[in-house]
């Protein structure tokens, strides 16, 4: 299988939670953000190394990659800008950042609170999509 067919997301974090996720200790139900509860991953390196700067003062980045085929096989909400906007402010005025779910594997759009800097979010919020990262078929590394 080439280069192509993968899928690499990015995850920016403390170190000592860099070293857990890498080892297959995601936990889908700790996270929260402008989507509601899950564990996000960005499509842009820059953006994780930012986050985990602003957030942790450190440059942890975990890489998750894996197959292209893998990733389509999950059931997945994608939505527009207008629309994580707005789901955004429903979230955030119901105070639902950290409990919020779509019942969805994983919530697909862009980032919308913050710099405006364009790059997607992957939301996975199902046991089936933490499973999934914690297994043997996706590469975790610290980048």
């Amino acid at each position: 299988m080439s280069n192509f067919d993968k899928i690499s997301t990015y995850h920016g974090t403390a170190e000592l939670d860099a070293d857990n996720l890498v080892k297959g200790n995601v936990d889908a139900t700790l996270g929260g953000g402008e989507l509601g509860q899950g564990f996000y991953l960005g499509t842009a390196l820059h953006v994780a190394k930012a986050w985990a700067m602003q957030r942790h003062n450190s440059e942890s980045v975990v890489e998750f990659s894996f197959d292209d085929d893998e990733f389509w096989s999950f059931d997945i909400e994608s939505l527009t800008e207008i629309q994580a906007i707005e789901h955004r402010s429903i979230i955030r005025e119901r105070g639902l950042t950290r409990t919020y779910k779509f019942s969805k594997d994983i919530v697909w759009g862009p980032i919308v609170g913050g710099p405006n800097v364009y790059a997607d979010q992957h939301k996975w919020e199902s046991s089936r999509g933490e499973g999934f990262l914690n297994g043997d078929k996706v590469l975790r590394r610290i980048r």
